[in-house]
């Protein structure tokens, strides 16, 4: 049964995605015990293209847009949650690291387009001291979803200009870092977000960008994509949130289409009570208004970057309302359906009570905080301009 209001397939990629989806069901039982994801499970990602997703064109990359991105993972979402949201966050760190320049572009990509990135841009306690042609960097980066399939990073570092630090990212390759396991979460565990370790890594300086600079959008990419800067494009980590709430949505129907009873009434059904009928409908409309939500956000910086406008303030707080709209209305959607399934669906054999924590959990990511932007927006709906986020 189809889930309310599915984007139809972009290119091949949504279809791509289906395709591997019975192997990501396989897989997901020890993602989650192994705090990764397994072998098996991030080849398929990798042989179905998902891994070239921001991947420049002129290196054979899909260089899609962020809607497309929306699309994808969402629809990877419904097999693997954990696999989404690492296919999401190389998505944008890719995007981000193909404004770096043709040199860094050629460290990534010369060899083949299917680069899998993390990237972390906090730098608490990282060092980096100048050398001739770069830094020498050190330090840990905690939360690096997909670091074990990752063969880049992108990472939050201290830079020096004019004799003042400030922050910097840098594009590092994986094979100069180790991975701490520090990743026991309860939910999205088979994302492996664990810390990543560099012990004096010497980065060139073309593989280094001022993060003030990267804020604004742009860089030496001329694409279009690669112009949206990365609070826009925070966008795109809703798209494995709509993806949950569209597996446990089909999961109830398939319990209600099954002719599953309510317990303790007089409806031999669940499909017969009122209440049930409402909260299907309630939680497919809410499904539907992130869905629109998130697509107009994402349709909206494709088309501003593509002309070469510049989002005003308004905007841009609004693409982050958008996105904190869309995470509540998926948490309430998902809390209604729970409630038709009753508490069986907490049960470990359950699958449905997998997606919960998942969701629960990915909905905590700070760039997706809903009174955050609330504030942002509200403050920019009444004229204020002193910012509360740099991710605007």
């Amino acid at each position: 049964m189809n889930t309310p209001n599915e984007a139809p397939a972009r290119g091949g990629l949504v279809d791509a995605a289906r395709a591997i989806a019975p192997v990501l069901r396989r897989n997901a039982d020890e993602a989650e015990r192994e705090s990764r994801l397994t072998d098996e499970a991030a080849w398929a990602l990798r042989e179905a293209g998902l891994f070239r997703l921001a991947t420049p064109k002129v290196f054979g990359g899909a260089e899609s847009d962020p809607l497309a991105c929306l699309d994808v993972t969402a629809e990877v979402a419904r097999a693997c949650p954990s696999s989404a949201w690492i296919v999401m966050v190389s998505y944008v760190a890719q995007q981000l690291a193909a404004s770096f320049g043709e040199r860094a572009r050629q460290d990534v990509w010369g060899d083949g387009p299917d680069s899998p990135m993390c990237g972390v841009f906090g730098s608490v306690g990282v060092t980096a001291t100048p050398v001739d042609g770069g830094l020498i960097v050190s330090g840990r980066w905690s939360w690096a979803s997909g670091c074990h399939q990752a063969e880049w990073a992108v990472l939050g570092v201290p830079v020096v200009q004019g004799g003042t630090a400030e922050r910097g990212i840098a594009l590092i390759p994986a094979a100069d870092l180790t991975v701490e396991d520090t990743w026991d979460m309860i939910g999205m565990r088979g994302t492996g977000s664990h810390t990543l370790v560099a012990d004096e890594v010497f980065v060139p300086d073309h593989r280094i960008r001022r993060f003030a600079d990267v804020l604004e959008g742009g860089g030496a990419g001329s694409e279009p994509l690669y112009r949206i800067p990365p609070g826009a494009m925070t966008v795109t980590s809703v798209g494995p949130l709509l993806g949950i709430a569209r597996a446990v949505f089909a999961q109830t129907m398939e319990a209600v289409d099954a002719g599953k009873p309510m317990a303790m009434s007089v409806y031999r059904r669940l499909a017969d009570s009122p209440s049930v009928q409402a909260s299907l409908a309630d939680a497919a409309t809410l499904i539907d208004s992130a869905h629109l939500h998130l697509t107009r956000s994402a349709e909206y910086i494709a088309t501003a970057a593509a002309s070469g406008a510049t989002p005003g303030l308004l905007e841009r707080t609004r693409l982050r309302m958008d996105n904190g709209y869309a995470v509540t209305s998926l948490r309430e959607a998902v809390q209604l359906l729970l409630t038709v399934r009753g508490a069986s669906g907490f049960s470990r054999a359950a699958v449905v009570q997998r997606y919960w924590r998942d969701l629960e959990t990915a909905a905590r990511h700070p760039t997706l905080n809903p009174g955050l932007a609330r504030e942002m927006y509200g403050r920019a709906l009444v004229g204020g301009t002193e910012p509360v986020s740099p991710m605007i």
